[in-house]
C-alpha cells in the first residue's frame, strides 16, 4: 500500500505523521498527509495498472523556521525518490500557509507530490 511507504518515508524526517487528521491534543511538530486525487493510467488496451496519486503533505510547527526546515527536509527526501515500490515522486507545489485550526501559534507549510506507482 502506497500510504504505508509514504508514512515510512515521512517518519524519517518527523516521527509524528498522521493520515488525513492529527489526533486531538497532538504536540507540534507533526505532519499530516492526504490523497488529493488519483489518476489511473490507461493505454489502448485499457488500464495499465499504474497510478499517479497526488498527496498533500502539511507540516505543522510552533514557529515558521522549524516548519520551513522540516518541509525542506521532506522535499529533499521525497522529490525524485524512487525504489521498488515507487516509480517516481515529484514535488508539484509548495506553499506557506496559516493553520486551519483555532491554534494561532501553529505554522503550516503545504507540499504536494505526484507519486507514480504500480497498483
Amino acid at each position: 500500500m502506497i500510504e504505508a511507504k509514504l508514512t515510512s518515508l515521512l517518519r524519517t524526517v518527523c516521527p509524528s505523521v498522521f493520515p488525513v487528521n492529527a489526533p486531538q491534543g497532538v504536540k507540534a511538530p507533526f505532519v499530516i498527509y492526504s490523497r488529493v486525487s488519483t489518476t489511473r493510467l490507461r493505454d489502448f488496451d485499457g488500464p495499465t495498472g499504474n497510478a499517479m496519486p497526488t498527496f498533500r503533505v502539511d507540516v505543522y510547527a510552533l514557529d515558521f523556521d522549524l516548519a520551513r526546515s522540516l518541509a525542506s527536509s521532506i522535499r529533499k527526501k521525497l522529490d525524485g525518490y524512487s525504489d521498488d515500490t515507487l516509480d517516481d515522486c515529484q514535488l508539484v507545489n509548495e506553499q506557506d500557509l496559516s493553520d486551519l485550526t483555532n491554534n494561532v501559534a501553529l505554522t503550516r507549510i503545504n507540499l504536494e507530490f505526484k507519486v507514480s506507482h504500480k497498483e
